[in-house]
């Protein structure tokens, strides 16, 4: 594997691997286990959302996901002002402080108690960790012969000029949509030609409960433990 980019909760490198174990391991990242708000208890509610309305949006409020099965919270604020998620306070530590919640007049009061558990994307949205898309490289052959204009026509601008001629700047960010390839052939040429290789560009994005490095390996463990058991049921 090849490190090509990492920020805080965004990471991309290229493997050579088959699309299919690709497409296995980005289907699993929904059975990796994610701390979320499953149950809401509201004493008192004055702001114009509706209890349930209230309930939904703590739900999707994302945690940080630890040891812990299970995490009590608490928010209890009064006053005039949007009450936002780091008012949430508890077992468990939320990701984003300034997600809104609801909207308080003066004189206006809201208590809740919530309680977190773990739980799977595959059940629930606000159980998914993050996200993966992945796509393959492809490998691009350029004749002398190639038309300059071809270089606007690219999206990407994978293609460049360079002394009057096209070469391939940033082969990585090929998208294989073949518009350049396309528009040769309606000038009666075929100077480019784009190949598919076994090398997969892969992204993976994390919502901020687990690390992004986790979401992978938990999701390639978790694959391989099912693997096996079937394997092990076939025997």
């Amino acid at each position: 594997m090849e490190l090509i980019e990492k920020k805080e909760n965004k990471i991309t490198f290229q493997a050579e691997m088959e699309e299919s174990l690709a497409n296995a391991v980005r289907r699993y990242i929904s059975q990796v286990l994610v701390l979320a708000i499953d149950d809401v208890e509201i004493s008192k509610n004055d702001s114009p959302l509706y209890d349930e309305t209230v309930a939904h949006r703590l739900g999707l409020i994302p945690l940080k996901t630890g040891k812990e099965k299970e995490a009590t919270l608490k928010l209890r604020t009064k006053g005039e002002g949007m009450v936002y998620s780091k008012e949430l306070k508890g077992h468990a530590e939320v990701v984003y402080g300034e997600i809104p919640i609801t909207f308080l007049k003066k004189g206006e009061e809201i208590s809740i108690v919530a309680t977190a558990k773990l739980g799977k994307g595959a059940d629930h949205s606000k159980f998914s960790p993050g996200l993966m898309f992945y796509r393959n490289i492809a490998k691009i052959d350029i004749d002398k012969n190639c038309p300059k204009e071809v270089v606007d026509i690219c999206s990407k601008k994978v293609l460049k000029l360079k002394d009057g001629n096209v070469f391939v700047d940033d082969v990585q960010e090929c998208d294989l949509c073949e518009a350049c390839v396309e528009f040769c052939k309606k000038q009666g040429k075929a100077p480019i030609k784009i190949t598919p290789t076994k090398k997969i560009l892969i992204t993976v994005e994390s919502f901020g409960q687990v690390d992004i490095k986790d979401i992978f390996k938990k999701s390639a463990e978790i694959l391989k433990k099912d693997l096996a058991e079937v394997s092990k049921k076939i025997k």
